[in-house]
């Protein structure tokens, strides 16, 4: 029949509790800490022999699974909710131990609520798409962070505003703003202080202003085009910057 066992993982340790039904052997304890090398080592023991482990879906499943399968081990994935519901009704103190051995047991009884374990390709694809999303998710958040401080300050709601936030701070544009684009009226000169002062070093040049993002780029992409060819006529044919013949300057 082989060996059948149960593993509980967290975060800090992996407990176990495994049994050989044709030796009556019995092993149960904990892996610290949990991670691949140590659970790697454990599992020589079972190089070669037959074994069935049941591992719960929760976080750090993916690993435990990997290492089950290296050393030909049939590895089970149980569904957590199914399973603490096989439970029943009735309530008992809930330990690693426990939960260990209550997957052990609906592992050898057949009654363990199993998932499907994605080939590694599929899990490489969830991995990314979820890495993904919450990174589309974290870039709303901040957004709407910046525009909820801005709108607390009294600036105009800006469109593009992570847009141009990164033209600013880009260090190829070769430009830059003596003082940041939106402020609020706390950091200031005092009211009776004069427009271009300082209260210290005294009259102040206004910072330059930045032209648009877009405007700047067709600026620098104009002044790398070939200069004007003359033509018959007195016309002067300027390359188009976009697609289509060119225009006469």
């Amino acid at each position: 029949m082989g060996i059948i066992g149960g593993l509980d993982v967290h975060r800090s340790q992996i407990t176990y509790d495994w049994v050989d039904p044709d030796t009556g052997q019995r092993q149960r304890g904990q892996l610290a800490p949990a991670h691949r090398e140590h659970l790697r080592v454990w599992l020589e023991q079972f190089a070669g022999r037959q074994a069935a482990f049941a591992v719960e879906g929760c976080t750090g499943w993916r690993y435990v699974v990997e290492e089950l399968q290296r050393v030909g081990i049939q590895a089970h994935l149980a569904e957590p909710a199914d399973t603490s519901a096989a439970r029943g009704p009735k309530r008992r103190a809930k330990t690693d131990q426990l939960d260990a051995r209550h997957l052990r047991e609906l592992l050898a009884c057949g009654r363990l609520p199993e998932s499907w374990i994605p080939p590694a390709q599929v899990l490489e694809v969830r991995t990314q798409v979820r890495c993904y999303k919450a990174l589309a998710d974290e870039h709303t958040a901040w957004l709407q962070r910046v525009q909820a401080t801005l709108f607390h300050h009294g600036v105009p709601a800006q469109r593009n505003l992570l847009a141009l936030a990164r033209w600013v701070a880009s260090p190829r544009r070769g430009m830059r703003c003596a003082t940041p684009a939106w402020t609020s009226p706390s950091t200031h000169p005092t009211a009776s202080a004069l427009p271009g002062t300082h209260p210290e070093r005294g009259p102040q040049a206004d910072p330059p202003l930045l032209p648009h993002p877009g405007r700047a780029r067709r600026a620098g992409l104009r002044a790398a085009l070939p200069p004007p060819r003359p033509r018959a006529g007195g016309l002067t044919m300027r390359p188009h910057l976009r697609g289509g013949s060119p225009h006469p300057a």
